[in-house]
């Protein structure tokens, strides 16, 4: 059965600049180069972006002479999906529970067919649910293991941390390392058998301009040239609904495959102070999960944190879901995942619009820490 997924439910286009954003911006007094992060890079390879290295597991790990069938959980973004229907696997999603924690009799009966080949298991949001279980029962299974850690690139490093120790139980593992760190790509992919295929760095002129734009020096640039023009920058995107053809592979590109990340995004992975953004995330979360108050709103789909977790976002879950529009008006860049596929799991079909990520990243100042609380707590049905 042909993969469909759901159409956006908002644009950007319809919100302000936001004053909160979802992710951190580059600081160079964030770096420390005399510190290198504990990962073995030597296993790992760096990819243009999470959906490149799902893609180059993807290849990496498909049987010959045989259909190749897999596992995805029902919950997800497209970009998980799709490299998988560009390698023509067999696509059968499997149901995820309200705290998106996994069944694991679900899995055994999905398996029991027979024809199942590959299974994705998904830590959401940098939070574990069931997922140790998961692997663990999975490894007993006569499947290819993938691990999604786009949302948790600190259990992708600690994989490799303490003398190097390999990823245990998992066929390949990646992360999205522009979702934690200030980078405008990168992926990251850890497969058991060595990838052997070598990948395309960009040239040396697109290198600096992309070093170049991470700093702010294009942008400076058109705001100096607005200032003398005595005009607003206009957006230049245009929003158009898209029609079921358009949303055929509307984030994968063929060309991910073979394309390695920007040069300074692995500086930048390497010598990032994670000890501290680790604990800054986390500080994050409690102060924002302790101090929103107002259930007429939602809560908070996880109230605390175990010992691992190290947050992407807060995964938070509106009463009604007009008040997304509500926070994304006031300047708070909270995200959904709107374009879920069509399936049978009524958690999935009903969190694409009710499942809101509320950004907890380390650059985020007390100032803007509380005005999320306040903005959150003002909030009326």
């Amino acid at each position: 059965m042909a993969v469909k997924f759901l159409k956006p439910l908002a644009d950007a286009s319809q919100f302000p600049a936001p004053s909160v954003t979802a992710t951190p911006k580059f600081r160079l007094r964030d770096l420390d180069l005399a510190q290198h992060t504990k990962g073995d890079v030597r296993e790992t390879t760096f990819t243009r972006n999470g959906r490149g290295a799902i893609g180059i597991a993807g290849t990496a790990l498909r049987k010959d002479n045989c259909k190749n069938v897999i596992l995805i959980p029902a919950y997800h973004c497209p970009a998980l999906v799709e490299p998988f229907i560009w390698l023509d696997y067999e696509i059968r999603f499997y149901p995820v529970r309200s705290d998106l924690s996994v069944d694991i009799s679900v899995l055994e009966d999905a398996i029991s067919s027979g024809d199942v080949t590959h299974c994705v298991v998904v830590r959401y949001f940098g939070f574990g649910q069931n997922n140790n279980d998961v692997i663990q029962f999975l490894h007993a299974q006569p499947v290819k293991i993938i691990e999604d850690c786009a949302h948790s690139m600190f259990r992708f490093v600690d994989h490799f941390a303490d003398s190097g120790k390999q990823i245990p139980d998992v066929d390949a593992s990646i992360c999205s390392i522009n979702k934690i760190l200030p980078t405008i790509d990168g992926g990251a992919l850890y497969l058991k058998s060595k990838y052997q295929a070598e990948l395309t760095h960009v040239g040396w002129s697109e290198e600096a301009k992309a070093c170049a734009f991470i700093v702010g020096i294009p942008q400076m640039v058109g705001k100096i040239k607005a200032l003398f023009k005595k005009t607003e920058i206009e957006p230049t995107q245009q929003h158009t609904d898209p029609t079921e053809e358009d949303m055929h592979l509307r984030y994968f590109q063929p060309i991910d495959l073979v394309s390695a990340s920007y040069r300074h995004t692995k500086m930048i992975f390497c010598h990032s102070n994670l000890k501290y953004i680790r604990n800054k995330r986390r500080e994050n979360f409690e102060f924002i999960v302790k101090n929103i108050n107002n259930p007429d709103v939602g809560n908070a789909l996880f109230k605390q944190l175990e010992t691992e977790d190290i947050p992407y976002v807060i995964p938070f879950l509106l009463e009604d879901e007009k008040f997304f529009f509500d926070l994304r008006k006031k300047g708070i860049q909270i995200l959904r995942w709107e374009e879920v596929a069509v399936s049978d799991c009524s958690v999935s079909q009903d969190y694409r619009s009710r499942l809101i990520q509320i950004p907890c990243h380390q650059q985020l100042s007390t100032r803007q820490l509380t005005f999320i609380v306040d903005t959150f707590n003002q909030l009326r049905p």
